[in-house]
């Protein structure tokens, strides 16, 4: 009876303990969110220019019952749902912004709840590894709030990966100790959410778990061939919840500018060596408050994991190493990893791994290995506190003092020699936030709020609400009451709207309206995307980053100025800029602008084909053509009905546009071409009273389809099985 009345004791103040520590993190975590959660900040770059308005997209067409696979309003028109890094699929993302699609604010929350709800899963998993309440906070944190974690807020999707992170080891971990078919099914689920994100971070995150499970099958005592089903149920949920994200990504990578990479396109995405200094203070060169002068990425080149952190392991690491010396060696070794994999050419480790790993050429930043740093580093702290806890007495980790005291000599050169001496200053602040915990810890009888207290100045000071995670929440609103050129693009743009076809605009030097004229339905001829159709890239010359000025738009063959065929078909009426460039007008005093009055119709009936041998139509020939009268198709498509030359006249009787889908209602008098002046991509099919009939590829870039003599309804739809064919057919060279 004694030994039960026990049993229940100690469960319900086990049970008090954790409930008071997620208390505690979520307490922490509104602290540190607050100006992001009120709408004072945004997370800023890629996330408003590329993220948001990706979802938003999505979450606006799954509303209005209509399917976000195709998204018009970019580039002409592009396969979101194969774009690797939108979160079309993600539901997560995607489920919550269907509260409020169009709201920045409400996406910046949704992002920051994934951090949320991440923290408690890294609280559990450290209860599991046997730390005390402090220690989890502090793993928590340093998890959530550390390094890249905090620095790289902008790239959304490796953040929203990087939150099944704890869940996922949580569940493989247990799966290990307790062979349970539910952990089983919880890491595939959190595999399988976090794989929906084709990032570099997922590609490592998967690499790490499958290093872990042949560890685990290596070194179980027991039951292995047990332990060896449970882990392919965990491939195959996580398999079956991402394989329409994989499926449809690959389908497209080979029409792209992105199927494989080189290495001297890598290598510049590694971090600078000077970097490095960022271990011993956030603001070291400036670049979180103040004026950057860093080497580097401010977002991507960052250690920083917190003063507190460093300095108790620092002062306890040693006596983690001779407690558990398997798994804090097995972290260091992580931590070193992930750091000569981020420096890139520096030392041979990635450029050894790019040219031997499979995949790993699919991705251009060496700098996203930090990702793995940030938590063995968590992990690293956490058990020299849960150590510095139960013993004052210093227990050194010399290797790590010898390395941080380099750091610190080559920094302080750093400094000098470029004289920015403010730089000491910040490292003085962090050292002493360090000094004091570490003394509170070895003086005071109860120093847990103290260290607590510390840890939140350090990360509120260096890691949160800095000029790389936090900007205006206004400036980037479209529709907000300020005056700014992206405000003004909009209010021209959405006066012009027609419902006759796109009235398309190329945007240059105006952030908030690439691509966030996608929120608004407003379509663009370019945009923000490292992603791109090769083809569409070879004629447009647009470059997936955006341009800040007109002057700096690659010519082509095909758009050698602003009075290019090309530019007809595509729609484009409007070019837009802050500054003067030629031939443009002042909207008013934030905007200047283009008009181009020569833009074809969305639907063309011309009536002679003329053909090409090259993948694209010969520039020269291509700008001469009357496109009302002629369309280029490539060598051996097949035209069906239709003639070379007198094809039949057509008259549109009616017709629905949505994103992914176009009804078109007509009447041909003998065999006729329909061109259709949207980009084209595998995934599109084509219907004729709801027989499929085949979609070419005309005047390079758009979609044609040989229509019947008499009055048919045509339809083309994008549909990810299609694309899935296609795709699956071009690579196995069918």
């Amino acid at each position: 009876m004694q030994q039960m009345i026990s049993t229940t004791a100690a469960t319900s103040g086990w049970a008090r303990l954790r409930q008071t520590t997620g208390l505690a993190w979520s307490a922490l975590w509104l602290v540190l969110c607050l100006p992001w959660l009120l709408g004072v900040w945004t997370i800023p770059f890629d996330a408003v220019q590329q993220f948001f308005p990706a979802v938003s997209f999505t979450a606006q067409q799954l509303l209005q019952l209509d399917l976000p696979w195709w998204n018009p309003y970019l580039h002409g028109g592009y396969p979101q749902l194969a774009d690797p890094q939108m979160m079309t699929l993600q539901p997560t993302v995607v489920l919550p912004m269907l509260l409020a699609p169009t709201s920045l604010h409400w996406f910046t929350v949704v992002i920051l709840l994934h951090v949320l709800v991440a923290g408690m899963g890294a609280l559990k998993l450290a209860a599991t590894q046997g730390l005390q309440r402090l220690p989890q906070l502090m793993f928590a944190l340093v998890f959530l709030f550390g390094g890249v974690a905090a620095a790289r807020l902008q790239h959304t999707p490796m953040i929203v990966s990087y939150c099944m992170l704890p869940w996922l080891w949580l569940a493989l971990d247990q799966l290990r100790r307790h062979l349970q078919w539910r952990h089983a099914v919880l890491a595939g689920i959190a595999g399988g959410l976090c794989a929906l994100q084709l990032t570099q971070v997922t590609y490592l995150i998967v690499l790490a778990c499958a290093v872990y499970s042949v560890g685990a099958l290596v070194v179980a005592d027991r039951q292995r061939v047990r332990l060896l089903l449970q882990l392919a149920v965990v491939g195959a949920v996580a398999a079956l919840i991402s394989a329409p994200q994989w499926l449809s990504t690959f389908a497209w990578l080979a029409q792209t500018n992105r199927d494989g990479v080189t290495l001297d396109t890598a290598l510049p995405g590694a971090i600078q060596w000077q970097s490095l200094a960022t271990l011993l203070s956030g603001n070291i060169f400036s670049q979180g408050r103040g004026d950057s002068w860093a080497f580097g990425d401010v977002t991507t080149d960052y250690l920083y994991v917190g003063a507190v952190p460093l300095a108790v392991w620092l002062a306890w690491g040693g006596e983690v190493i001779r407690r558990t010396p398997t798994q804090a060696r097995i972290a260091l070794a992580v931590v070193v990893f992930a750091v000569l994999f981020a420096l890139g050419g520096a030392t041979p480790v990635f450029p050894l791994l790019f040219e031997w790993l499979p995949g790993l050429d699919l991705f251009r930043r060496p700098s996203d290995a930090l990702f793995l740093a940030v938590p063995a580093a968590a992990w690293l702290a956490a058990s020299a506190l849960q150590v510095a806890l139960a013993q004052h007495g210093l227990r050194p980790h010399w290797p790590s003092v010898l390395v941080t005291g380099l750091v610190a000599v080559a920094s302080g050169w750093l400094i000098v020699s470029t004289g920015r001496l403010p730089g000491f200053a910040w490292i003085a602040l962090s050292a002493v936030l360090g000094t004091l915990a570490v003394h509170q810890l070895r003086r005071h009888r109860a120093p847990a709020r103290w260290v607590l207290g510390l840890v939140l100045l350090d990360l509120l000071v260096f890691n949160v609400s800095t000029s790389f995670n936090a900007r205006s929440a206004t400036r980037p609103v479209l529709t907000a009451s300020r005056a700014g050129a992206a405000q003004s693009a909009y209010q021209l743009l959405s006066a012009q709207r027609t419902a006759s076809g796109p009235q398309r605009a190329l945007v240059f030097g105006i952030g908030a309206l690439t691509n966030g004229a996608a929120v608004h339905a407003l379509p663009l001829a370019n945009g923000y995307n490292p992603l791109l159709d090769a083809r569409y890239l070879r004629m447009v010359g647009m470059p997936g980053d955006p341009l800040e000025n007109v002057q700096e738009k690659p010519d082509t063959p095909w758009t050698a100025d602003f009075n290019a065929p090309l530019y007809d078909l595509l729609g484009v009426r409007w070019v837009l800029a802050p500054g003067a460039f030629p031939g443009s007008r002042a909207h008013d005093d934030q905007l200047q602008y283009l008009r181009r009055d020569s833009v074809l119709p969305r639907l063309l009936n011309p009536r002679q084909v003329r053909w090409h041998d090259e993948d694209l139509p010969p520039a020269a020939a291509f700008n001469e053509t009357d496109f009302g009268a002629a369309l280029w198709l490539p060598q051996g498509a097949q035209r069906g009905l239709c003639p070379e030359a007198g094809g039949g006249v057509l008259q549109v009787l009616e017709q629905h546009h949505a994103a992914s889908t176009m009804t078109v209602r007509m009447h041909a008098d003998a065999p006729a071409w329909l061109v259709v002046n949207d980009v084209i991509a595998p995934g599109w099919r084509a219907e004729i009273n709801g027989e499929a009939t085949d979609v070419l590829r005309a005047n390079g870039l758009f979609r044609a389809v040989c229509v019947p003599a008499g009055t048919h309804e045509v339809t083309l739809r994008f549909s990810p099985l299609q694309l899935w064919r296609e795709g699956l057919a071009a690579r196995l060279g069918r």
